[in-house]
Parts: structure tokens; C-alpha cells; sequence
């Protein structure tokens, strides 16, 4: 059933579901309600807009599953749970950490899009005052990638309203025009242009008015006579021929502006951006033209989600949706082998039951837990809890895990913690309460000639530069492991030696999570490849919410190369998250 055509009966259920909590629903939310109709949200993500200002005391699970389904009752505890964490978190992380969480909190995308038009709706109405800075800081930038540009403005000019009142008047002044008729201004050139380019060019034809805070930016750089951004109209074309024939089109209409023109296809700034932006004169006024190709659009945006449904209507790209069809035309670019296949964010973040951030590294345990959020507790720690289950205090934990430490009066440390342990913080406690030195490895230095066979372990895969640790399993063959590999302190000290070895290059495994895209496999790839690094095997998993994960079996230089080729990636747009597997 299309999302417009929601029976409003259902709606109507909802609205008086929360009359008798005593919960009436707000006119933004009303509002709200009918934008996500016609953006085509599912009814499950609107029913939970609705609902999800429920007090807590008020939520009846039992009875909501029935009455409205359990995916609403599940995007409403997301939406509530991510609004906690957030509200509790911010100022204590980077707000861009804080978007990062809010994205990774649910493998869909409703919960996030149904908070961000709630928030940029109670800003306009002036009723979320309290949470501008928020707004400004967490949900705008989020917005802004999602793609959901009519929200994105709303959240960073009515959160500039709030914060910087001078600012807002100073460009209310110099903008002759109000935000209505702006928007009409770029509607009608954006028609003109289609009209223009109808039966010649398929593209996509889209425009928005600049926004107060983007105009105050700028101008601590440029004039405002000099500003020729104040409307924006992009053309988006299938191939870079097509982008120049769109050109064509708009100088042979418009008189041009020449000091605007700059074509950074031909010539990509040093971040790899490309566009053409022109400027042309529309009688008084001047609209600024950026024309790209799909490819260089998604770069530029990022993990633009409705962006992204669009092309996949388009048959042109369903091919390039293929990750295996990617990866042989990367290989036979580059003379590569085919390579066989394998089935197979370096920081996690895991919450109080108060929702407080704990930032712990891949693999740490209930125990590494305890001691970062204060050493008496994880003296004193007897039980667990983890999502709300009971768990032995060894268990590992996940990202956004929930985890409650119950203490006892008295310390309960032992000695066995130090084989799940991780963290530096826990392991240094617990063997200092021991009275323990470090589990050194024995003053020895050992040159290859003497070693039969060196191996490195599976379980870490030790690169050129790391500190590493050998363990002695007979007596001419030595296993490889990081100093700082857990299952060292599994092992007899007596077979730990220091080895004097070194290497040019080591292998090791990567993990990159992303948003899937036209031509993201590629990108990634070449990041490979400019590290100097060599691709051994790969493999991919595709998800349904939009999401996938590829693992890279590489041979790099060293654990320096490894970190730049990680952060690399990460500036990819549409990567969620690159680390060692």
C-alpha cells in the first residue's frame, strides 16, 4: 500500500491512543505526520512519530504491539533511546561522533529521519529552544547527508536564529527577498531548465535558495556583492559528455557571470571534487549552476539516502550496483588475477543505564567496561548485565551494548580477569592488586638465521613496525604475536622471547562497513592500491537495509601504512567504518 494512501482510521486510532494517555498530539506533529506521507515513509515510522512522546511509565509494549505492529513499537524505542543517548552524551563527545552513533543505533534509516523532521519542525515553531545547539550540531549535519535538504535548512537557520541573533539579522537585511519567494525564484529556473534540456539530456533538475547561516559563513570571505551562491540550481547527468552539453544549454539561455565559471571535471580540486559551476544573470538576480555526473554527486554528498533510491531505478546503474561486476572490471584495469572468495570503527561505543558513553576498543570485555567507568567498580564487580541478560563478566561486548555492573560491598578481583581483559586501564589494576609485574617476555634476542620457521599469528596478524612477541613452540619455530594481542596472557611466560625481526611488509585483514553506492567498491579499491598495499582476497556481504560489509585480506607495509590506509578509507563518503578485522 503506498505510504500516501495510509487509511486515516489508523491515524485516527493513534491520535486516540494518545488522547487517553493523557498524551494529546502537537500540531508539529500533525504537521510532520503529513511531510513523511508524502515523502513516502512507511506508516510504521509515522505511527511511531506519533506515539514516541509517550512517557516512559506510559509505553505498554504488549498493548502497542497490538494495536499498531511490533516495527512501530520498535522504531519508537529507537527514536526514544536515541534521543537519550544523544541528549546525555552531548558536550561529553564529539557531536560527530554523536551522528555516528544516532546512524548506527538501528540498520534502518526511519528513526533518524523521523527525528530530524520532528526537530527541524519544533525549531521552526520556536518550541525547541532548549535543544538548538543539538540541532545544530548533531541532527543538522545529519540531515545534510541523508539528502533531506528541505530539513537541513530549517535546522541550521532557525538553530543560527537562536545562537547567533546579530548574525541572523545582519543577512535578513542584506536578503531582500523571504525564504518563500527565494524558493519561488529557484523553482522557476529550475523548470526553465528542464523545459531547456526536455528530449535532449535525461538528468535530474534540482535547486534550493542558500540558507542564512551558509551566507554568514561566507562572507567572512567573500562581499556580498561578490556572492553569486545566493540561489543554487544542480543539474545531475549520467556522463561527463553529458555534462558539458547541459553547459551549453545554460550559457546559450542565460547571460553568464565569467569570473564565476569554474570547471573542476577537467580540473578536480585537490580533494578529488568535481562540478562544473557556472553563474548566469536571471534579470536582477544570479543563480549559480553546478552540473556533475551521478558518481561525482554521491562523492560530493556523501551517504545521500534518497539520492540513492532514485539511481536505483535507473538501468544504467543497476550493473554498477554489483559488487563482483565492480571488482572484475577494477581487475582487468589494473591486469590483476581474479582473486578467490572467502566467506567469512576501531572503537566501540557501549552505554550506561543512564546512557552515558563509554568509548572502549574492538573486543573489550564486560571487565574493561567496569574499570572505565571507575576503578572501584570494576574492584568490586560481581554480576552483569548486558541488554538487560545476565552474562559472565568475560563476555565481549558489541557497539551500543547497554551494560549494568552490579557491585558487591566488598572486592570480588581475580586473578583469571586478566585473560579477558583488554583494556590497559584494567589489566595494570588488576595485577597491581596482585602484586603482579608485567608478564615480560624473556631477554632474548633471537636472529632469523637461528629459526628454522617464523609463522605469524592468525589470531593477530603482527605487521612490519608493531611491537611484537615471540612464542617459542618447538625448538626451531617461533609464532609471531602484537605485544598487545589478548591471547599473550594465555600463554607460559617461559615460552615468551624477545626476536630481533623485521620485515618489508606483512599481511592482515580489514573490515569496511558503508552505505552502498554506484561505484563505492572502486573507491575503495584504489585506496588500496595507492597505499602500496597488495590485495590478496576479498569478500562482501550485502544487507538489506542498504548496507554493506567488505573484508580485504592486504599485504602492506607496516602498521603506519595500515592506519593512513584505514583513515583513507574512512573519508570515503558512504563509509561507515574502516578497521582491522
Amino acid at each position: 500500500m503506498p505510504n500516501e494512501e495510509i487509511p486515516q482510521k489508523e491515524i485516527q486510532k493513534a491520535k486516540e491512543y494518545l488522547k487517553e494517555q493523557k498524551t494529546p498530539m502537537s500540531e508539529i506533529i500533525e504537521r510532520t505526520v503529513e511531510e513523511l506521507k508524502i515523502k513516502g515513509m512507511p506508516k510504521e515510522a509515522i505511527l511511531a512519530l506519533m506515539l514516541h512522546k509517550l512517557k516512559k511509565e506510559k509505553i505498554n509494549e504488549k498493548e502497542i504491539t497490538g494495536l499498531f505492529g511490533e516495527k512501530t513499537l520498535e522504531i519508537m524505542q529507537t527514536i526514544i533511546r536515541m534521543e537519550e543517548i544523544i541528549q546525555t552524551n552531548y558536550g561529553k563527545i564529539p557531536a560527530e561522533t554523536l551522528g555516528s552513533i544516532a546512524l548506527s543505533i538501528s540498520n534502518e534509516f526511519e528513526p533518524i529521519i523521523v527525528k530530524i523532521a520532528e526537530t527541524a519542525n519544533e525549531l521552526e515553531a520556536g518550541t525547541d529552544t532548549e535543544e538548538v545547539k543539538i540541532a545544530e550540531d548533531v541532527y543538522a549535519p545529519l540531515a545534510t547527508k541523508l539528502g533531506l535538504n528541505d530539513y537541513a535548512w530549517k535546522l541550521q537557520d532557525y538553530s543560527f536564529k537562536v545562537t547567533t541573533p546579530e548574525g541572523w539579522r545582519k543577512i535578513k537585511n542584506l536578503v531582500s527577498k523571504p525564504r518563500k519567494e527565494r524558493e519561488e525564484l529557484v523553482e522557476t529556473v529550475r523548470k526553465e531548465i528542464e523545459e531547456l534540456i526536455k528530449g535532449k539530456l535525461t538528468a535530474e533538475v534540482s535547486g534550493r535558495p542558500k540558507n542564512f547561516r551558509a551566507i554568514y559563513e561566507k562572507l567572512k570571505k567573500v562581499p556580498f556583492q561578490r556572492m553569486h551562491d545566493l540561489y543554487g540550481v544542480r543539474i545531475i547527468c549520467n556522463t561527463e559528455k553529458e555534462c558539458y552539453e547541459a553547459l551549453g544549454y545554460i550559457h546559450s539561455k542565460y547571460e553568464i557571470i565569467p569570473e564565476a565559471f569554474d570547471d573542476y571535471i577537467s580540473k578536480p580540486k585537490s580533494d578529488g571534487y568535481k562540478s562544473i559551476h557556472t553563474a548566469v544573470k536571471r534579470g536582477k538576480d544570479v543563480v549559480e549552476v553546478q552540473i556533475r555526473t551521478w558518481e561525482q554527486h554521491l562523492r560530493a554528498l556523501g551517504q545521500s539516502y534518497w539520492s540513492y533510491k532514485k539511481i536505483r531505478k535507473d538501468k544504467e546503474f543497476e550493473k554498477e550496483l554489483s559488487w563482483e561486476r565492480q571488482l572484475i572490471e577494477w581487475q582487468k584495469e589494473t591486469g590483476k588475477p581474479p582473486l578467490g572468495k572467502k566467506i567469512s570503527g576501531r572503537k566501540i561505543f557501549v552505554f550506561t543505564p543512564k546512557n552515558e558513553a563509554i568509548a572502549l576498543v574492538q573486543g573489550a570485555s564486560v571487565i574493561d567496561f567496569a574499570f572505565a567507568v571507575h576503578t572501584d567498580v570494576g574492584k568490586r564487580m560481581e554480576k552483569a548485565k548486558v541488554n538487560g541478560k545476565f552474562v559472565p563478566i568475560e563476555t565481549k561486548l558489541n557497539n551500543l551494548d547497554r551494560v549494568e555492573i552490579i557491585v558487591s560491598e566488598k572486592s570480588q578481583m581475580k586473578k583469571a580477569w586478566l585473560v579477558s581483559a583488554l583494556s590497559d586501564k584494567a589489566r595494570t589494576k588488576i595485577k597491581t592488586f596482585f602484586g603482579m609485574a608485567s608478564a615480560q617476555p624473556k631477554k632474548i634476542i633471537t636472529k632469523i638465521s637461528d629459526v628454522k620457521k617464523i609463522k605469524m599469528a592468525e589470531c593477530c596478524h603482527p605487521l612490519p613496525g608493531e611491537d611484537v612477541v615471540g612464542v617459542k613452540t618447538t625448538k626451531r619455530k617461533i609464532v609471531l604475536h602484537r605485544k598487545d594481542c589478548p591471547n599473550i596472557c594465555k600463554i607460559n611466560k617461559n615460552k615468551l622471547m624477545e626476536i630481533d625481526f623485521e620485515r618489508e611488509r606483512g599481511k592482515t585483514r580489514i573490515r569496511v562497513t558503508v552505505i552502498d553506492r554506484p561505484g563505492i567498491l572502486g573507491e575503495m579499491l584504489g585506496e588500496i592500491r595507492h597505499s602500496g598495499a597488495t590485495l590478496i582476497n576479498t569478500n562482501f556481504k550485502m544487507k538489506h537495509s542498504g548496507y554493506a560489509e567488505a573484508i580485504f585480506e592486504i599485504e602492506i607495509g607496516g602498521a603506519a601504512k595500515l592506519e593512513r590506509l584505514l583513515e583513507k578509507l574512512e573519508d570515503i563518503p558512504s563509509v561507515q567504518s574502516a578497521q582491522r578485522a
